[in-house]
């Protein structure tokens, strides 16, 4: 069992957007910065016969715009590999926590990487930006009970008020419209949005690109 150092103040993230994960049903449901380190919370839900998880003790967090990296130290909740958690039911959730040396604060977009050989995680751009998260998460929410054009006007409110061409927050934005005028049967406005995403300079764009066209949205 990890015992966690205890601080006075963390500055914690909830439900944390991110924008290109290897694992679709693996969540980030919070991520606290502490003074000495580091806490990804984590929650991956099973959809396998016989379904099996663990973590590579290799595994890092790096600075999505530049080249910091903090190594993994310690785990709970998860078997590192090559042992394994065995999942007893399709749909069963595993809660865990990955710990990491502290973060410095000018720090916005992290990757998580695990350095294994087969089925590897990788989650891209993990933004650490409360106040930008809980209106992404606002949109989310509304989308996932359905009332898509809310959704919508909530991200589109986002991309006229802060689009600044480069952060990669709204490369996750467009992929998002993108799949709500899906839903809906928009394709003009699909294109539209997709060639704006063509034409911009988002870091990562390229690898939004790619996520459209693999998911269907776009040919």
């Amino acid at each position: 069992m990890v015992v966690f150092q205890v601080r006075l103040v963390a500055q914690v993230f909830e439900k944390p957007s991110f924008s290109l994960s290897s694992h679709p049903t693996l969540e980030i449901m919070s991520i606290e910065i502490w003074e000495d380190q580091t806490v990804v919370n984590i929650r991956v839900k099973n959809q396998r016969i016989s379904g099996s998880f663990c973590f590579d003790k290799e595994t890092f967090l790096l600075n999505s715009l530049g080249t910091e990296e903090w190594k993994l130290t310690a785990m709970d909740g998860i078997p590192a590999c090559p042992d394994q958690h065995l999942f007893k039911s399709i749909g069963e959730v595993l809660d865990f926590s990955l710990v990491f040396p502290a973060i410095p604060d000018e720090v916005k977009y992290i990757d998580l990487r695990e350095g294994c050989e087969d089925a590897c995680v990788s989650v891209k751009y993990i933004l650490l930006d409360e106040e930008m998260n809980n209106r992404i998460n606002e949109g989310y929410n509304l989308y996932e009970i359905g009332k898509l054009s809310a959704s919508l006007q909530v991200f589109e409110d986002i991309m006229e008020a802060g689009y600044d061409n480069y952060s990669p927050v709204f490369g996750t934005l467009y992929l998002y419209m993108m799949s709500i005028h899906y839903e809906l049967g928009q394709s003009k406005e699909i294109k539209r949005i997709f060639n704006e995403l063509k034409e911009s300079s988002i870091i990562g764009r390229d690898e939004f690109i790619e996520t459209a066209r693999d998911t269907g949205l776009v040919r």
